[in-house]
């Protein structure tokens, strides 16, 4: 538990991997190991791209941001977002504090320069961005190290773990600097939530006063982890993918909060097997929100299953919902 990664039999053993978008390898009997496809992280499938997706954009400016990458952990998440393939974007140095990651980053991305902490990245003068794709526990700590080195900060979700403090030590940090921060959350990039953004802003929607958010990700064994910070995570402590809809779609926020647990039948979700003494597999908040609406956002561990669900409800009596991984 408290190595720096969990063994990867711990992190890939009993996944069930599922998308409406999963491409199967079709071939005849049982792969040999030596070619056998290894499991994908259910919610990292590959899905398909339209070519003509970005056809005739056009940058707005030869600027090039120079950005440093932090922590490339099971999920390599710092070279996920593609800054390294970004025209108006280069990629100063990067690290990880697992050399063999951080030599592996380097060349995902194509970058010379290293460091073996973000402690000495973000004393590197030539960077003006930081995004940090440590461990969720430090994100705050690592934002706030950022910021105190006049760097612009992008982090991985959740921004705070568990903290309203941290939250708020983030926010006075921002503010102070007068520099920008933004939590990736993926969400907020889909193809669905921006046509609903859309959708709404055009007031196509109306007033809202009701909507769901819900996030199904079962997990009979943790992914892997840095000191196995996923074992046992309570679910509302990473939460953004259940409520980030509502958030981005409104772009408001919510302002109180009520929660329930449901106690879990998974071996690390016992309180007396996880760091947090976390009994719960799966939480069901209910929100008020900054435009007077409810908001419903579940993260559950529904056994083999792995989707998203949302739904929005205005004051017009029109409902709409989406389902998908």
């Amino acid at each position: 538990m408290n190595s720096l990664d969990q063994a990867s039999t711990l992190s890939r053993r009993g996944f069930l991997c599922q998308s409406g978008a999963l491409v199967a390898a079709a071939a005849s009997g049982l792969p040999s190991a030596a070619h056998a496809v290894e499991p994908v992280i259910p919610g990292f499938e590959k899905t398909a791209v339209d070519p003509d997706v970005s056809k005739g954009w056009q940058p707005i400016s030869d600027r090039k941001i120079r950005v440093g990458l932090v922590g490339y952990g099971e999920c390599k998440f710092s070279a996920k977002f593609y800054f390294q393939n970004h025209p108006n974007v280069e990629v100063v140095a990067v690290s990880d504090l697992i050399p063999e990651r951080c030599a592996e980053l380097a060349k995902e991305t194509g970058c010379a320069k290293t460091y073996p902490s973000l402690e000495e990245l973000v004393k590197d003068d030539k960077i003006e961005a930081v995004f940090i794709c440590t461990d969720a526990p430090h994100h705050s700590e690592h934002c706030l190290a950022a910021l105190k080195h006049g760097k612009h900060v992008a982090t991985a979700v959740p921004a705070v773990f568990g903290s309203l403090e941290d939250a708020e030590r983030v926010f006075a940090a921002v503010r102070k600097s007068g520099l920008k921060y933004m939590m990736f959350e993926t969400s907020a990039f889909h193809e669905d939530l921006f046509a609903m953004r859309q959708i709404y802003r055009a007031s196509g929607l109306g007033e809202l006063v009701y909507s769901e958010g819900e996030y199904y990700h079962y997990m009979a064994q943790p992914i892997g982890s840095y000191k196995g910070w996923r074992i046992g995570l309570p679910p509302q402590y990473y939460p953004t993918h259940s409520n980030a809809y509502h958030i981005c779609v409104s772009g408001g926020s919510f302002t109180e909060v009520s929660c329930l647990g449901m106690p879990s039948v998974i071996g690390h979700l016992q309180a007396a097997n996880n760091p947090y003494q976390n009994p719960f597999g799966t939480e069901i908040a209910l929100f008020r929100t900054s435009e007077g609406a409810r908001a419903h956002g579940g993260e559950l561990d529904t056994p083999g299953f792995w989707a998203k669900r949302v739904a929005f409800a205005d004051k017009k009596a029109l409902s709409t919902e989406i389902r998908g991984p």
